[in-house]
């Protein structure tokens, strides 16, 4: 009996780590994947940490310049900033992004702030209010390459049609690392959701 319960433990141990290296595999392959850039109603810049002397984290700054890129070139007209304030932060993630977006060059009027989400269904959620307040039908959802493809399905349980504009990941390697990993739990929790 004890022998057939630890052949049955490692089994067990085996697909679990054969699905979470799977599933890494394709977090890894979809942040390799190229959008081809599309016109949108507004942009959605999702949030991500603001460090308490008041700088953007490196994936933060990453999806505003994607965002800003987007806007420069007339894919969108408005750009909704979100997330609210953790713990560990001295302002609410939208405020920065705000802040930032004016300082580049985007007129106040064309940035909307959102601070009261705190992950990203609730980024998107509350976005989609804003769009529905503002009869915008269409995003161009910014994000992190990795975050991306779940951010999409997201969307899409939303109701929001929706594009996506990769923002490069962080350089350091150890985020780049922890970045995937973070989102290959994230994937299985969110196919545990939908699907149990």
């Amino acid at each position: 009996m004890k022998k057939m319960l630890s052949i049955l433990l490692i089994t067990l141990f085996a697909l679990a780590a054969l699905t979470g290296l799977a599933v890494l595999t394709a977090v890894c392959v979809c942040a390799g994947r190229r959008y081809a850039p599309k016109p949108a109603d507004c942009a959605v810049v999702l949030g991500a940490h603001v460090w308490m002397d008041g700088r953007m984290s490196n994936a933060l700054t990453y999806r505003c310049e994607a965002a800003l890129s987007a806007w420069q070139s007339g894919l969108v007209p408005v750009i909704i900033v979100c997330g609210a304030q953790g713990s560990n932060e001295p302002e609410t993630e939208a405020a920065a992004m705000r802040r930032w977006m004016i300082a580049h060059g985007v007129p106040e009027d064309r940035v909307i702030a959102e601070d009261r989400s705190r992950n990203t269904r609730e980024n998107l959620v509350n976005a989609r209010a804003i769009m529905a307040g503002r009869g915008f039908k269409t995003a161009a959802i910014c994000t992190n390459d990795y975050h991306l493809t779940r951010a999409l399905w997201l969307a899409r349980d939303e109701g929001i049609p929706a594009t996506g504009i990769p923002a490069p990941s962080t350089r350091d390697v150890v985020s780049f690392v922890r970045g995937r990993v973070r989102e290959t739990c994230s994937w299985i929790l969110y196919f545990v959701r939908k699907h149990v």
